[in-house]
């Protein structure tokens, strides 16, 4: 599965807070959007989702996003998957193949 977003809203103050936080890159967020993903409703936010997804370098990432349009998107914190997100990633990728 393939989010439908391919627009990203960069805010002066996340781009690159990332890599300096996490050592992932804004390019890395969003090559996450041309692999397969899992987009998830946010617990407490209805504007904002949780994408689990991987680079193009194969690392296994954990977005949070808040929702602008159909196709926009504003990153707003990535890092390395927990192992319990790679779990449900992999079936969810699994089981869409």
């Amino acid at each position: 599965m393939r989010t439908p977003y391919n627009e990203f809203e960069w805010d002066k103050n996340n781009s690159g807070k990332n890599l300096k936080l996490h050592g992932i890159s804004d390019t890395e967020i969003e090559q996450m959007f041309e692999n397969p993903n899992i987009v998830i409703p946010h617990k407490e936010y209805a504007d904002r989702r949780i994408v689990l997804g991987m680079t193009n370098g194969g690392k296994f990432l954990f977005l949070s996003i808040q929702h602008r349009t159909n196709t926009k998107c504003r990153p707003i914190h990535a890092r390395l998957m927990e192992p319990d997100e790679k779990a449900i990633y992999d079936k969810q990728v699994k089981q869409e193949e």
